[in-house]
């Protein structure tokens, strides 16, 4: 199993190389920004128990969050009523995490409403733990790292596609390049690139922690991560207050302990009716 992971990791570093330009990684240097970061991992004793969303009684979420008895999450069940099609609508789905030691391996996505169905999303790591592939059906994505971070992706469907990262002195991804395939009207392929620049702003407060840091492709937090990376948010220790695509904001409320209780969500001038609002609770875990 450790040959496999050593192979995985050299064919993302060596194509990765490949497709960036030495200009580009210049301009992404993180050779010295990183060495006092906090690391996201680094948090206080308690983890995420539940999240609520409400908007109406026909629209709104909960979420439940279970850990086994060393802190790992090991299910997470999704409860959403919405109004469709005139009426309101229950559906539930249940992922389930897989673990080899401490290194998440497998999430097994089930939806309630049809049990039949499900996607497998799986992790694979170098030898000193850090995620070096994801896949997710036919999506997979590969982490190449450099003086000690992860500074850049890579999509083995297509080497000259990737995203370079660029951090902030506390570890937050602040910017990232993007190297994009070209379409046409027809939405076809016309086989020329662009590359789009992407920025992130963050509060000076922890994460909710839901104890997957590693695994950075797996976003605990529904209704997250639809228009940037999961691991924008999932690598970052602090949380994130804008992005500026559409711009999409967050704002926050805190406890005691520094962390979220309450947060809102904004994408561009979409304000919406009710303002609804994300709820945290946790617990506290040795």
């Amino acid at each position: 199993m450790k040959n496999i992971y050593l192979i995985l990791k050299v064919a993302c570093v060596v194509l990765l190389m490949g497709a960036c330009t030495p200009e580009e990684f210049e301009q992404f240097d993180n050779s010295t920004v990183h060495q006092d970061w906090p690391l996201a991992m680094n948090r206080t004793g308690h983890v995420v128990d539940s999240v609520v969303w409400y908007e109406t009684e026909e629209n709104h979420t909960k979420c439940i969050y279970e850990y086994d008895q060393n802190n790992r999450l090991k299910k997470r069940t999704l409860y959403t009523t919405i109004l469709e099609q005139g009426q309101v609508k229950n559906k539930m789905s249940v992922d389930t995490l897989e673990y080899d030691g401490d290194r998440l391996q497998k999430i097994r996505v089930i939806s309630c409403t049809d049990p039949y169905h499900h996607s497998d999303q799986l992790f694979f790591y170098d030898e000193e733990g850090r995620l070096i592939r994801y896949g997710y059906g036919d999506n997979v994505m590969c982490f190449a790292y450099r003086n000690g971070c992860m500074d850049s992706v890579y999509f083995p469907s297509d080497p000259e596609m990737y995203i370079l990262l660029d951090y902030d002195t506390r570890g937050n991804v602040v910017r990232t390049l993007h190297r994009l395939m070209e379409y046409d009207m027809l939405e076809q392929p016309t086989g020329k690139y662009y590359t789009r620049m992407y920025e992130y702003e963050y509060d000076n407060n922890q994460r909710p922690n839901f104890n997957v840091d590693n695994a950075f492709m797996y976003e605990p937090l529904f209704g997250q991560g639809g228009s940037y990376y999961t691991f924008v948010r999932m690598i970052s220790p602090n949380n994130m207050t804008r992005y500026s695509l559409g711009p999409e904001i967050w704002e926050y409320e805190y406890n005691e302990q520094g962390l979220p209780t309450t947060m809102y969500n904004q994408f561009a001038d979409v304000v919406p009716t009710y303002h609804p609002v994300y709820r945290f609770t946790y617990r506290a875990v040795e």
